[in-house]
């Protein structure tokens, strides 16, 4: 069989779904042993006598339940004391353990012999059921992938994805936000690209969520503002239903299903057709004589007690939704009144009480259903792999919005002296979604010397930082026909920083308009700063009126906390004071 072209591919949490781009359309590669249309579980059964991989393994959850693997996208590329991990790891049936770097490993039993499976192996596994399901279709074998990740996966997340493509014989050409494909492909697929329009994508899928302003004009996709948690999604809510149910039969009967690893299968294999059923009925019931022998009774579950249940999980979507929506106002002056459309992605969305919440609060914009929520991703991830590997030759771009970027990834930005006659610069290399700095990770430093002394501002220094696909990150700091180089495995700084990714967002939302108000405040500082550094440099040693410079000088360096608006008077007084020389 000849190479198949380059395939999309959403590896999601619980389930994952491959598309190609074929003879002017995308087609979703179909799963011929799933009852789930295209959609292929994420999961593998390490047994006794064999491997399976997607809908085969997730029907061996009771019966091999220690050594069936899932949930793989929690675990990728991170630390085993992640705290979201220690609350997820509760709810799962296999043992995971650190290696000695404190990554996770699961411990399995596979050909009756023990065995260390890493998730970038597990994930490995469903990348090759996907590839040859691919092949069966007479694509040929295909070799090269786009894949999709949630918008806020770090960098150690990432290559963890690269890896287990690379384990799975396919080289990945690009790393796609799942946002940002899930509107390529709407926009592809309702042939909305030469729009001129904003919308936002609400993706809440199986184990991760997503929010993004889009905006399309006339062939140019931009992803404006991005929010999300890639720990929040379709499985967190399985686990408030799973511990209401076994707190119930507790209290009724005194059966512990949570700390019975077959028992607790058994319900989970139960639980995704109880939500299923609550979003088309008002109540469902589940007999617990399946769980347990003894039982034999029916246990009533309503949909106003699993929307109460994870009615903070809701919200939580609801208040990042908010958040993205400010922050393209702020960052891009896109209003909520230019936004039109909510696009909805991810088999979460079908709850009923997530699109009562998002027609509650945002009343004005309409809820888009024009793709199907669990290939939406997988169908842009299709569209920019045939772009990327020459088999679609259109005139559309797609530039990505995130503040922990895709990788391969570089940036330049130029830099001038703070102080007079500064003969050095100190580059602190920091890991922060937030505006202000102060409590970020810091993962490296670059000293500069050798600087031109100078007035403020007059020396510039041009500064380029340059990600690649395996967590090198390279810093480059160009002055006056030279340049200084610092290289960083960004991925091993990442496994020590003081705190996680889903920690610094956390902090981002919680603190955003008391940053936003000191972020305003520093600009005057430093305006205030730069003005006086001006006239100290301008202004005659012997003028009448250096007193008046000294004063503000004075004012300022025992004023450090002043508010905006006594600093904005400072400035004022020098700009009159001073006026011919500034």
């Amino acid at each position: 069989m000849s190479n198949g072209p380059a395939i999309g591919i959403d590896l999601g949490t619980t389930y994952s779904v491959a598309a190609i781009y074929r003879n002017g359309r995308v087609e979703i590669i179909p799963n011929e042993e799933s009852n789930a249309k295209n959609l292929t579980p994420s999961t593998v059964s390490y047994g006794e006598k064999e491997l399976l991989i997607g809908d085969p393994a997730k029907k061996k959850l009771v019966s091999n339940h220690s050594n069936v693997v899932y949930d793989m996208k929690r675990l990728i590329g991170k630390q085993l004391n992640d705290e979201k991990i220690d609350r997820s790891k509760h709810f799962w049936n296999f043992k995971i353990e650190p290696d000695g770097s404190g990554k996770p490993v699961v411990k399995v039993k596979y050909l009756g012999n023990p065995l260390d499976v890493r998730p970038e192996e597990v994930s490995a596994k469903v990348l090759e059921k996907l590839v040859e399901a691919t092949e069966k279709k007479a694509y040929g074998k295909p070799k090269e992938a786009v894949i999709t990740v949630p918008a806020y996966f770090n960098q150690g997340q990432k290559q963890g994805t690269i890896d287990a493509a690379e384990k799975a014989g396919l080289k990945v050409i690009e790393l796609l936000t799942e946002p940002a494909a899930a509107a390529y492909g709407y926009l592809f697929k309702e042939n909305r690209l030469n729009d001129k329009c904003d919308f936002l994508v609400f993706d809440f899928g199986g184990g991760t969520f997503d929010v993004a302003v889009v905006s399309v004009d006339k062939g140019n996709v931009k992803v404006q503002s991005v929010g999300g948690d890639s720990h929040l999604g379709g499985r967190d809510l399985d686990n408030k239903l799973a511990k209401h149910i076994s707190e119930e039969i507790f209290y009724h009967h005194e059966v512990d299903v949570e700390g019975n690893r077959k028992y607790r299968s058994k319900l989970y294999k139960m639980i995704e057709d109880i939500k299923i059923e609550l979003s088309t009925s008002l109540e469902t019931s589940i007999y617990l004589g399946e769980l347990h022998d003894d039982l034999d009774e029916n246990l009533t579950v309503t949909r106003d007690r699993f929307e109460e249940l994870c009615q903070e999980i809701f919200e939580r979507t609801i208040r990042k939704t908010k958040a993205t929506l400010k922050d393209a106002e702020e960052q891009c002056n896109i209003k909520q009144s230019d936004i039109k459309e909510i696009l909805l992605v991810g088999g979460s969305t079908r709850i009923p009480k997530i699109r009562q919440l998002l027609n509650k609060e945002f009343p004005s914009l309409k809820l888009n259903f024009a793709i199907d929520a669990d290939e939406a991703v997988a169908y842009g991830a299709a569209i920019r792999a045939a772009q990327a590997s020459g088999a679609l030759k259109a005139e559309i771009s797609l530039t990505q919005a995130t503040p922990l970027s895709i990788v391969p990834f570089s940036i330049t930005r130029t830099r001038f002296t703070a102080n007079n006659n500064q003969t050095a610069i100190l580059f602190k290399i920091v890991e922060s979604v937030r505006p202000l700095v102060d409590d970020s990770n810091e993962i490296g430093r670059l000293d500069l010397e050798g600087i031109k002394p100078n007035e403020a501002g007059q020396e510039k220094v041009k500064l380029t930082m340059s990600l690649d696909k395996n967590g090198i990150l390279t810093v480059f700091a160009q002055y006056d026909g030279r340049t200084e180089t610092m290289k960083i495995n960004y991925s091993d700084q990442r496994s020590k920083a003081s705190r996680n990714v889903d920690e610094l967002l956390d902090e981002a939302e919680r603190f955003r308009e008391s940053d936003r108000v000191e972020k305003n405040r520093r600009v005057k500082q430093n305006e205030l700063h730069n003005i006086l550094q001006k006239v100290d440099f301008r202004l005659d040693k012997s003028a009448s009126n250096r007193n008046k410079y000294t004063d503000a000088q004075n004012w300022y360096d025992n004023n450090p906390k002043a508010p905006e608006n006594e600093i904005e008077k400072q400035i004022e007084a020098l700009q009159e004071q001073f006026k011919s020389i500034l």
